[in-house]
């Protein structure tokens, strides 16, 4: 038997007295910022499993209140969509009755710029997409804002985008608002110029201003400025609508190349019957 379980074993009492007195001469002899860390990290050794314990229960409590409201979300989304899949039906219906052509959904090529070219009178990009991508020219541009361009030349690998605000490059457009219909021309840095508007029509400060989508070639519905002042021409005939682009054309980093429209129906977002996930959800009791 080893000499210090047996002198415990007959001395215990004084053996325990003894440990405890060098402990305390060692913790009187050591320095004070060694007897800080110490007892730091004999109370960490100590609260540590139960500080742990207790962020995991407030953790998985979080959690799971996060999850729940998640899902509630997702069921809302869900039934908001099918309501919305309800009305387009319905108004593809109505379109067909009335033997209007059928809708169809955009398919957009993402694509980043890769140079530019920015002058007073043309302002041109350079894409890393081009005829290998089934890029076109006078393809439609759009970026996260709205319009800013077509497609004006195309090599294998990359293309050039003539932007909006550009010499000889006007686009098409109307009032989101009134429906009031023109066309939008550059005037300098990021401001246009709405021409052909009559003295009679609604046009206001504050409207928005959207693609017309005459002609078929730039689709219709994407913004391409605000109304930022509406005064009389000199003709008094007409209307002077000045507009301002929200898109920041020196500062474009991606856009994205309209190539194909497709049906509804076939459009990545109806191709997934998610009524049995929501179903699904809804069962556990949201």
């Amino acid at each position: 038997m080893p000499f210090f379980e047996l002198l415990f074993r007959r001395h215990r009492d004084k053996t325990a007295l003894a440990i405890l007195v060098i402990l305390s001469l060692t913790l009187m002899l050591i320095p004070e910022p060694s007897k800080t860390e110490m007892a730091q990290a004999m109370l960490n050794a100590v609260f540590y499993p139960a500080n742990r314990a207790t962020q995991f229960f407030e953790d998985f409590v979080s959690v799971r209140r996060e999850n729940r409201e998640l899902k509630r979300l997702v069921a809302s989304l869900m039934l908001e969509r099918e309501r919305l899949n309800q009305f387009r039906y319905e108004r593809e219906r109505l379109r067909r009755l009335a033997e209007f052509k059928e809708e169809q959904f955009l398919k957009l090529v993402p694509c980043e710029v890769i140079g530019r070219n920015l002058d007073r009178f043309q302002t041109t990009l350079v894409i890393d997409k081009g005829s290998a991508d089934s890029i076109r020219v006078r393809m439609p541009v759009l970026s996260y804002e709205g319009y800013v361009g077509r497609i004006s030349k195309v090599f294998e690998n990359s293309a050039w985008v003539q932007l909006i605000c550009s010499r000889n490059n006007p686009v098409g457009c109307l009032d989101k608002r009134s429906r009031v219909v023109g066309v939008l021309e550059w005037s300098h840095f990021s401001y246009f110029e709405m021409r052909n508007v009559s003295i009679v029509d609604d046009v206001q400060v504050g409207d928005t201003l959207i693609t017309s989508g005459f002609g078929g070639v730039v689709p219709k519905g994407f913004p391409v400025g605000v109304v930022s002042r509406v005064s009389k021409e000199l003709d008094g005939l007409s209307l002077k609508v000045e507009a301002v682009s929200d898109v920041n054309f020196r500062s474009l980093e991606e856009v994205f190349v309209v190539t194909d429209r497709i049906p509804w129906d076939k459009a990545i977002y109806y191709d997934r019957p998610d009524s049995t996930i929501m179903r699904n959800l809804l069962e556990e009791g949201l």
